[in-house]
């Protein structure tokens, strides 16, 4: 059941991944950061030759892994930016505007960015992006002109023209498949969709299912890799962190793939993980160069996960210690083999560099109203989205360290500096499934709100735990003489999201039970779902106040009040901002760092 499912997952303490004995580390490696000489000019990776590194410390055994050099970091500094000799100057040097096919700024503003064998696309929320040209070179900028694909239409009926039998769930991310010659996109259902670049046509690579166990997987971030004995990128990775977990799927050339992915190694879940147990529990984003790097959240930014597959089913385990920078807020990484792991850390408007041998950071600055997202590398450099733009870094011209080691907190809407936590005492969960924009599987769904569960620290939260309005606002639902879904009702519904693999709106309020709307203005609604009851007093028109009780905690709504089922009591609260959810078309990271910059961190 979802609830017991996510309350297991909440009284999770951040995870430490664990060491492992010296004979099998592979991370204290010494590979230092070299400042280019004359031109200053970056060199690849892989212009550079491979050496084999093999650890000194002592051990029944070594291991020998083999790892390329890096791009040539510099000391900590700036450097004048200079066109080329000849260049006309005819737009702002590093940066490149994203327009339509008549010439205005894309809207929705995208989120990610991939290149691949020549071809740039751009992912939003609700559409995938491909450019009409390339990017432009870095030092003289320009306009890149995008073509927009809507997310494909949704019909369960049998050979409707340019439709899918499986609705999309509000993409997230995406990737290349230069063996398909493809892009792969996921949304927040877990669900993995193909668009091809020349039929311009999209189709369903793999429909996700729920696995039958508890909880359901949760893939939030995917990779290529190659398979065992295979030197093409043959095999799709899906980083799970709920059931801690790296799925495996093998791909073809063409056709469907098989909708069983295979485990990377034993299965434990999160909250039952030991010291030697490979973990990525807690962790945001994936990325392979020879082995799997992992970069956590909630207290374990400041490092690395290296997970490096041995067989079909175990796995060499380790960290990478992120240094010559402070506490990190980190949103997304991306890499590409031979290339540095560049971290996002879009609340605090910088990204970092890192050196994959031995962890040395250098950060690049943004100003404070930046909304960094996505990146695509080169050997020079990076192209980063900001908004509708791109901005280009050289790898050798960072910030100073000084300076970013304070680094301006990203601005938020001033709308929403005006709520408070909804339950007196209580702190922010430190557990993204519990966020909006998690997947609940169970009804094919994503989550639009936040769960306040007992275990939190600050506040106790049980049956009939006071609910107090998050701000001030006029009341515009109050269900005072609600009546829960019986058995039959709950099972109609549960039928209904399993056959149309999705959860319409009508079956999504009716899980969310009984409930209170407010409306603060200035397009400002918040929700407050599953109350065992509201509070007598409150009616719809009435003006409340910050603090004032509006109802209490209960389980209405998720088939926990039926007979023999009362348990796990919670609330579900949900935040609106200009029609979405708060959450919408962001990752899970960044959604955590939108209410950490909200309502603080404790």
């Amino acid at each position: 059941m979802l609830i017991k499912k996510i309350k297991e997952a909440a009284r999770l303490s951040p995870l430490s991944i664990v060491s492992i004995p010296a004979s099998l580390l592979f991370f204290g490696l010494l590979c230092q950061f070299t400042l280019a000489q004359g031109t200053r000019t970056a060199m690849s990776y892989r212009e550079q030759n491979n050496r084999t590194v093999q650890p000194t410390a002592p051990g029944p055994a070594t291991v020998q892994i083999q790892l390329h050099q890096s791009i040539p970091m510099p000391r900590p500094g700036s450097l004048p930016r200079t066109l080329p000799p000849g260049a006309v100057q005819t737009s702002r040097p590093y940066t490149c505007l994203l327009v339509d096919e008549h010439g205005q700024s894309i809207s929705p503003a995208p989120s990610a960015v991939v290149r691949g064998e020549g071809q740039t696309f751009l992912l939003g929320a609700d559409c995938l992006y491909m450019a009409a040209g390339n990017l432009p070179q870095p030092e003289l900028g320009g306009t890149l002109i995008l073509k927009s694909f809507p997310k494909p239409a949704f019909s369960q009926t049998p050979k409707t023209q340019g439709a899918l039998t499986i609705p999309v769930h509000e993409f997230v991310n995406l990737l290349y498949c230069p063996l398909r010659h493809s892009v792969f996109v996921l949304d927040k259902s877990g669900d993995i969709f193909e668009f091809d670049p020349v039929k311009q046509s999209w189709a369903i690579l793999r429909a996700n299912l729920p696995s039958g166990g508890s909880p359901d997987p949760e893939y939030i971030d995917f990779c290529l890799s190659p398979s065992a004995k295979q030197t093409s990128l043959n095999q799709l990775n899906l980083l799970d962190p709920e059931r801690n977990q790296i799925w495996k799927l093998t791909l073809g050339k063409s056709g469907n793939i098989s909708p069983i992915a295979k485990k990377s190694f034993a299965e434990v879940m999160p909250w039952r993980v030991r010291k030697g147990d490979p973990s990525v529990a807690e962790s945001i984003a994936l990325s392979y160069d020879s082995l799997f790097y992992v970069l956590r959240n909630f207290g374990q930014s400041g490092q690395l996960g290296l997970i490096r597959p041995q067989t079909e089913m175990t796995v060499q385990q380790g960290r990478l210690p992120i240094k010559g920078i402070g506490p990190i807020r980190p949103t997304r990484m991306v890499s590409q083999p031979g290339l540095p792991l560049y971290i996002v850390e879009r609340e605090n408007n910088r990204v970092l560099a890192v050196n994959k041998n031995n962890g040395q950071a250098v950060p690049f600055l943004f100003g404070a109203n930046s909304n960094l997202r996505g990146l695509t590398p080169d050997n020079q450099g990076f192209w980063i989205i900001d908004g509708n733009k791109l901005f280009y870094r050289k790898v050798i011209e960072p910030d100073n360290l000084v300076q970013a080691a304070k680094p301006p907190t990203r601005s938020i809407d001033p709308r929403l500096k005006r709520l408070h936590l909804p339950i007196v005492g209580i702190n922010l969960p430190r557990h993204a499934g519990v966020y909006p924009g998690a997947r609940r599987l169970y009804r094919y769904g994503v989550h639009e709100g936040m769960d306040f569960f007992d275990g939190y620290g600050g506040a106790r939260v049980y049956m009939g735990t006071p609910a107090v309005a998050a701000g001030d606002g006029i009341v515009v639902r109050a269900d005072a003489d609600f009546k829960d879904m019986n058995l039959p009702t709950f099972n109609r519904v549960m039928s209904d999201c399993a056959r149309e693999h999705r959860t319409s709106d009508k079956n999504e309020d009716l899980f969310r039970g009984c409930q209170v709307w407010i409306d603060h203005g200035d397009h400002l609604v918040t929700r407050y779902a599953h109350l065992n009851k509201i509070n007598g007093k409150i009616k719809v028109g009435q003006t409340v106040k910050h603090g004032d009780l509006i109802g209490f905690v209960g389980v209405s709504g998720t088939g926990q009040n039926l007979p023999g089922r009362a348990k796990y009591p919670h609330l579900h609260f949900e935040i609106w901002l200009d029609g979405k959810y708060l959450g919408y078309g962001l990752t899970p990271a960044e959604t955590v760092g939108i209410f950490e910059n909200i309502f603080g961190t404790k």
